[in-house]
């Protein structure tokens, strides 16, 4: 697991944001390089206190773009933050060459968003 994440964003908003990832094995030769998704399937979901998934962002969907080496976009519009003020899971992997590596886990705060006319 390479980081914890804490965030927060508001409902009725379209969540846009960015995250860099270096390769956090300290015995692998590329040691601290970001790390390089070309050709990788990303997949970032947020679940609910029931463990129910209210999010699934993945490359293959198109909510999550790779944008240079290490980086990748999460782009969720809001049509699908219709998610209720509170607490939320959040946690991402990708898969590459045979391998599923876990990016991050952690939790996620929806503030109630006032709702766009």
């Amino acid at each position: 697991m390479s980081i914890t994440l804490n965030s927060a964003t508001r409902s009725n908003r379209d969540w846009k944001t960015q995250f860099q990832f270096t390769d956090g094995d300290p015995d692998s030769p590329t040691y601290g390089q970001l790390l390089d998704f070309t050709g990788a399937f990303i997949a970032i979901a947020v679940v609910d206190q029931e463990c129910c998934q209210r999010i699934l962002a993945t490359t293959d969907n198109g909510l999550i773009s790779i944008i240079s080496t290490g980086v990748i976009e999460l782009d969720v519009p809001y049509s699908q933050m219709n998610l209720c003020a509170g607490s939320y899971r959040i946690g991402g992997y990708y898969q590459l060459n045979g391998d599923t590596v876990d990016l991050f886990e952690g939790d996620l705060t929806i503030q109630q968003g006032i709702p766009k006319p």
